[in-house]
């Protein structure tokens, strides 16, 4: 949903660029299923692969600068572990006034076993060995991090919160972006209407996801989590339903700097280098089967309102995108020493 935008300004920045004769044999990859895990995105390419398919880079435009005004490159993404926990105590709803104090309740019993999970005012993930192996930032790093300049009253405004976990900017940033977390998505069961009814629910499902980081395995925590969930509640279900691995690069090389310099003569500003808290499965696929430099020059602001109704693009944003890609592949041309054979670059979307 959060890339058609950004994904039409690559194209129109690639057809200017070709116009102009830039040196480059473009090969567009539309990925379509982004939003619920890319199920078919690796079978596909792997058997691109198998019959011949290379490419010299990859461009990706999913991403997201975490302020208007701040041009960013992300190096990082987190990675996704969802599933779901279903408790069923009983057949049917029943009488509160008949059945109350006696029967099982499994909302009441599932928002207990989510409060054993995580400490829902710090975020803090309270299941034993959930922390192990994250590679946390050094010094350096954070100091990069921070200099994008991100802002608390910025970042409340533009996702319509009313408060959040942290007052501290800094802290804040690191939480939406470079640590683990446990969040809930929701919980179904009982009766949902106007008003009340005294039941006691029969079954609650909880739907929820832990985003991961660098060195998290998401098989290794759906395995540890649904450990804990058992013990907890010995007879909930929990069924997988996501994984997608982190993502974490040097932020170093020519196609970095190429890029650097086209946001650069594109916006006027010297790009930060960051980490996003969002997923996208596609790029540890494509970093692993074509083995080939992936550069994410993505374009949304959060005040576009990824997921939200009435989610935009600005027109902004589109013109000076399209003026990036422009010199960005003019840039790539420019690569080992000039105009000599057409190198070939992936545009990678997902809408």
């Amino acid at each position: 949903t959060d890339d058609k935008g950004p994904a039409l300004t690559a194209l129109f920045g690639t057809r200017l660029a070709l116009q102009d004769d830039v040196p480059l044999n473009f090969q567009f990859l539309w990925e379509t299923e982004e939003e619920i895990g890319s199920p078919s995105f690796e079978a596909a390419l792997t058997k691109l692969v198998r019959s011949g398919f290379r490419t010299d880079s990859v461009l990706v435009s999913d991403t997201q600068w975490s302020r208007a005004g701040r041009p960013a490159i992300p190096y990082g993404l987190r990675g996704l572990m969802g599933f779901l926990v279903r408790l069923r105590t009983g057949d049917k709803d029943v009488h509160s006034g008949t059945v109350g104090g006696g029967a099982r309740n499994p909302l009441a019993e599932l928002s207990a076993l989510i409060a054993d999970c995580v400490d829902a005012r710090t975020g803090k993930v309270k299941i034993p060995g959930f922390y192990r192996g994250v590679r946390r930032p050094g010094p350096a790093e954070r100091r990069r991090l921070a200099a994008d300049g991100f802002s608390r009253r910025e970042f409340q405004a533009a996702h319509g919160l009313l408060d959040v976990r942290f007052s501290d900017p800094r802290r804040l940033h690191e939480a939406v972006t470079v640590e683990p977390t446990f969040e809930v998505h929701g919980i179904t069961g009982g009766y949902t209407g106007t008003g009340i009814k005294t039941i006691v629910p029969h079954q609650a499902e909880a739907k929820l996801s832990c985003r991961l980081v660098s060195d998290q395995d998401p098989e290794a925590v759906f395995t540890l989590v649904s450990r804990f969930i058992k013990k907890r509640c010995p007879d909930a279900q929990v069924f997988h339903e996501a994984l997608l691995s982190p993502y974490l690069v040097d932020p170093s090389g020519p196609h970095m700097e190429a890029a650097q310099k086209a946001m650069r003569a594109a916006f006027g500003k010297t790009p930060c280098l960051t980490r996003e808290g969002g997923s996208i499965g596609a790029v540890v696929t494509m970093d692993r089967l074509l083995r080939a430099p992936v550069i994410m020059l993505g374009l949304s602001l959060p005040e576009h309102g990824y997921h939200a109704i009435n989610e935009n693009f600005d027109w902004g944003q589109a013109s000076q995108g399209m003026a990036m890609f422009f010199h960005y592949f003019h840039n790539l041309a420019s690569l080992g020493g000039g105009m000599g054979r057409k190198r070939r670059t992936l545009t990678k979307t997902t809408l």
